[in-house]
């Protein structure tokens, strides 16, 4: 046992002064370098000022800065617009032949996203518009309730224009047939009826399935034909989706096929890995924009954070890159989060964080100091048992991973290091950071502190008086250690020697760890347990909450 060890080892220090003989290990040594560089500071990274003005705007589209002023004030909804999606808009509506002259006779028209507006504009080509104004595209969703003959009454539609038959031509996968319709019906139930038949045909999409999408998926009734068949047609032949996996994730009709190609363009693999078997794995990935995810592997990487870690959370290129940026600076402002920056699964941090806040939270409330990454991340159930067992401890997988990356040492070797101390697994990740921190602050070498690890896991307060102890002459006298300048002790020794001087207050036993808050397990912890926040969801967020019944027999 590791006390055993260290009492003789210390014994033959005392005897001899400072002939000292260690046992905890006889693996071979290997060469440790500094550590790793922090990850780059938040405030390090660029900042823009995001909001629109009318000096911006006349700038930037064209017009005056007085049009520009009474748009915004008459429409103050335009100011939560992002500047980059503002010219992704504009963009889009340029390509479509609007001038800005058109755009400030309708300016909630840049409101839209690119892509909602190049879609819009597409379906109303494909029923037949044959001029489309920005205020027919402005009134879409209007126009595209109305009736087929109002709509040629009006001139929107040629008068002579089969539209049933027009609509046909763009499935060119497989063959739609439709009966002539009434004029009377709308273009909305038009293209939802002739979609129905496309679907059945294609993905073999029964009634059940098709009444799913509708209600679920309401809005692919607004995206184009064409673009639907070319999504399709490239999630099958590139992606290699099934028709029955396609039916299960009917949102991947909502992908943008020109944005995929981008993907498989511009991010070919991630880690090594293809990004069609990513896609494969983790479907709503591809509903993310290409520039998005570009953006996304670009924080986490500036951050220090390798895509390997992105492979085993792949659920973090979901979200949007404004929010992982934002949630990534928060890592360095939670001391907690801190501990766990180069885990590889760190990434779950961030898709959880919300929910793994409030978890950190709780089980301060409780003074429970083991808060695993695991824990933080993990289903609602398994957390709910985690707090209510009342068991201050971890499976030590984060500590072995963050002093891994520290010590540059393989996580086995560490790991049967560190479990010959009986109460390792009762310290938290953060003690182990801030005390290696601390020795580091006192000039010990990495090498030195492997070489004494299991001291990593005692609290710092004891550490520092022992170590104070030993520069006093008195102490070293009483311990018969020498004193002159000849016979120093070697920072090797000193670790030691602290350990040693802790443990023999303890008895040997492994107490030495608790600190005086912390000195005994916690008995019927059940009954300190605090009810889960009314206002946390019961499953999902953050656990499930006990019962009335339970409670009131904690009462």
């Amino acid at each position: 046992m590791l006390l055993r060890n260290s009492q003789n080892q210390v014994q033959l220090l005392v005897r001899s002064c400072f002939h000292v003989t260690r046992s905890l290990t006889t693996l071979k040594k290997t060469a440790v370098k500094e550590p790793k560089s922090k990850p780059a500071n938040s405030s390090e990274l660029p900042t823009t000022d995001d909001s629109l003005n009318p000096n911006y705007l006349a700038r930037t589209l064209g017009s005056s800065y007085r049009t520009w002023a009474a748009a915004l004030e008459k429409h103050p909804e335009l100011k939560t617009i992002k500047r980059k999606d503002l010219l992704n808009s504009y963009d889009t509506l340029k390509s479509l032949k609007y001038s800005v002259d058109d755009i400030v006779k309708k300016p909630m028209i840049i409101y839209y996203g690119a892509t909602t507006l190049s879609n819009r504009h597409s379906v109303l080509v494909e029923c037949g518009f044959e001029n489309v104004t920005i205020q027919t595209l402005f009134k879409y969703v209007t126009v595209i309730n109305k009736p087929i003959g109002v709509l040629k009454a009006h001139r929107f539609i040629p008068y002579d224009m089969n539209v049933p038959q027009r609509l046909i031509e763009y499935f060119t996968s497989v063959k739609v047939h439709h009966e002539n319709v009434d004029e009377g019906v709308t273009l909305k139930a038009l293209r939802q009826s002739m979609l129905n038949v496309y679907l059945r045909e294609r993905l073999q999409m029964d009634d059940a399935d098709l009444q799913k999408l509708w209600r679920v998926y309401s809005r692919v009734r607004h995206k184009s034909f064409r673009s639907i068949e070319d999504t399709i047609e490239l999630l099958t032949n590139v992606f290699k989706f099934s028709e029955e996996r396609l039916r299960k994730n009917c949102f991947l009709l909502y992908a943008d096929a020109d944005n995929l190609r981008r993907i498989l363009q511009e991010i070919p693999t991630i880690n090594g890995q293809d990004i069609r078997d990513i896609g494969h794995r983790r479907p709503k990935i591809l509903m993310s924009t290409c520039d998005g995810l570009k953006q996304t592997l670009q924080h986490v990487r500036s951050f220090g954070i390798s895509e390997d870690a992105v492979l085993r959370c792949l659920e973090v290129l979901t979200l949007g890159p404004d929010t992982v940026l934002e949630r990534l600076r928060d890592l360095n402002e939670i001391e907690q989060f801190q501990a766990l920056g180069s885990n590889p699964r760190v990434l779950r941090l961030v898709h959880y964080q919300n929910k793994a806040r409030l978890r950190l939270d709780y089980l301060n409330q409780l003074k429970v100091r083991c808060a695993s990454l695991h824990i933080l991340s993990c289903g609602s159930e398994a957390f709910a048992k985690f707090a209510r067992d009342g068991s201050d401890r971890t499976k030590g997988r984060d500590i072995v991973v963050y002093l891994s990356n520290m010590l540059l040492k393989d996580e086995q070797m560490l790991r049967n290091l560190l479990s010959r101390h009986p109460n390792w697994c009762h310290i938290p990740v953060l003690h182990v950071k801030q005390c290696l921190e601390y020795l580091l602050s006192k000039r010990f070498k990495l090498e030195e502190i492997f070489n004494n690890i299991h001291l990593l896991l005692y609290p710092i307060k004891r550490i520092e008086e022992k170590l104070l102890l030993l520069q006093a002459t008195e102490a070293m006298e009483e311990l018969q250690l020498p004193v002159s300048d000849v016979h120093q002790l070697s920072n090797n020794e000193i670790l030691t020697l602290i350990l040693y001087l802790i443990e023999s207050e303890f008895h040997f036993t492994g107490d030495g760890i608790w600190t005086e808050q912390h000195t005994h397990h916690v008995e019927n912890f059940n009954n300190l347990l605090p009810d889960f926040p009314e206002s946390l969801n019961k499953v999902y967020k953050y656990g499930v909450k006990p019962s009335d019944k339970l409670s009131a027999q904690h009462l």
